[in-house]
C-alpha cells in the first residue's frame, strides 16, 4: 500500500556513454528528481484526501511519508505512517473494513448478546466537525458501560427483538421510565469501495513532473561539477 517511484536504468547506461560528466552526475541527479517527484506525490495525496473523504482530519491528510531515494537505490517510496495505515487501508484497497480498537473493546464489554455484529455505526451520538466520534466521547462512554441508572450505557440487544444490537444510553427518569437511546448500531460487516486510488494519483504526478525535475537536477549537478 505504497507508491514506488523509480526509473528504467537501461536509459541511464545510454546517457552515461555520451558524456563523462553527465555519467558521473546522472545517478545523483536522477535520485534528486525521484525525491522531488515523491514529495510532489505526497502533496497530491494530501490534496486528494480532501476530495475523496468527507471532512478528513489533518491526522489523515498528513498520513503520508517519503522514503527518499539514493543514487545507488534509485527508488523513492511514498507510504502511509504505520499508525494511520489502518484508517486508510480499506479505502485504498477496498473490501471489508477491519475492526477498530474501540469496537473490539466495546463488544468485549457487552452485557447482552450482540449476535454476529462486529462493527459499530454511529447513530444518536455527538460527532466532531469531521463527522467522527472523538476519543474523549468514547472514553466517557467506556466509564459508563455496565453501570446502572440514567446516563449508563448498555451494550447488547435490547429486549423485545425489535431493535438491533448496539451501544445504548439509558435516558429518562425512574418516574417517567428509563429508555434506551441508540448511540451506535451493530452491523456484521462494513464494506468499503476502493475510492482512494493512490497509484493513479502517483502516476499522474510522475508523468507530469518527473522529466522536468530530472532536467533541472541534471543541469544543476553538471554545473556544480565544472
Amino acid at each position: 500500500m505504497a507508491i514506488n517511484i523509480t526509473i528504467d536504468q537501461q536509459g541511464i547506461g545510454l546517457l552515461q556513454r555520451r558524456s563523462a560528466v553527465v555519467a558521473k552526475q546522472l545517478p545523483f541527479a536522477t535520485s534528486q528528481a525521484l525525491n522531488s517527484a515523491a514529495f510532489s506525490a505526497r502533496d497530491a495525496l494530501k490534496g486528494a484526501s480532501r476530495e475523496v473523504f468527507d471532512r478528513p482530519t489533518t491526522y489523515i491528510q498528513n498520513a503520508w511519508l517519503v522514503q527518499k531515494s539514493t543514487k545507488t537505490t534509485l527508488i523513492a517510496v511514498v507510504y502511509p505512517e504505520a499508525r494511520r495505515r489502518p484508517y486508510l487501508k480499506a479505502n485504498i484497497l477496498g473490501g471489508l473494513r477491519g475492526t477498530k480498537p474501540f469496537e473490539a473493546k466495546y463488544f468485549g464489554q457487552a452485557s447482552g448478546s450482540v449476535g454476529n455484529a462486529s462493527r459499530l455505526i454511529p447513530a444518536a451520538i455527538n460527532r466532531n466537525a469531521q463527522g467522527n466520534v472523538s476519543l474523549s466521547v468514547l472514553t466517557r462512554l467506556s466509564a459508563k458501560i455496565s453501570t446502572k441508572g440514567k446516563g449508563s450505557v448498555f451494550i447488547g440487544t435490547p429486549a423485545g427483538g425489535a431493535r438491533p444490537p448496539g451501544v445504548y444510553e439509558r435516558t429518562g427518569t425512574k418516574r417517567t421510565g428509563l429508555r434506551l437511546r441508540p448511540l451506535f448500531v451493530g452491523k456484521p460487516s462494513a464494506t468499503y469501495q476502493r475510492i482512494f486510488k493512490i497509484d493513479e494519483i502517483g502516476s499522474k504526478v510522475v508523468q507530469r513532473r518527473f522529466n522536468e525535475y530530472l532536467r533541472t537536477s541534471l543541469e544543476r549537478a553538471v554545473a556544480s561539477a565544472r
